[in-house]
């Protein structure tokens, strides 16, 4: 397993673990519950940012650039 695996599986026992912590009663649900929104947690800090372009603007600028590059002088 990567360092990412297991820090994924790690965070999701936590989580797990924190709700039923806090639960009063109905165990099971509160360790499901606490797992999934552990798991959406860390998909949305560690998977998501990396799918995200870059704006717009600095696209456009990389644009200019290769196209400068490409003009004859």
């Amino acid at each position: 397993m990567t360092r990412k695996t297991k820090a994924f599986w790690v965070s999701v026992i936590l989580g797990a673990v924190l709700a039923v912590a806090v639960a009063e009663e109905n165990w099971l649900m509160a360790a499901i519950i606490g797992a999934i929104l552990m798991a959406t947690l860390w998909v949305f800090v560690h998977a998501f940012p990396r799918d995200l372009a870059p704006p717009a603007d600095r696209r456009h600028e990389n644009t200019q650039r290769r196209k400068a590059g490409l003009k004859p002088h």
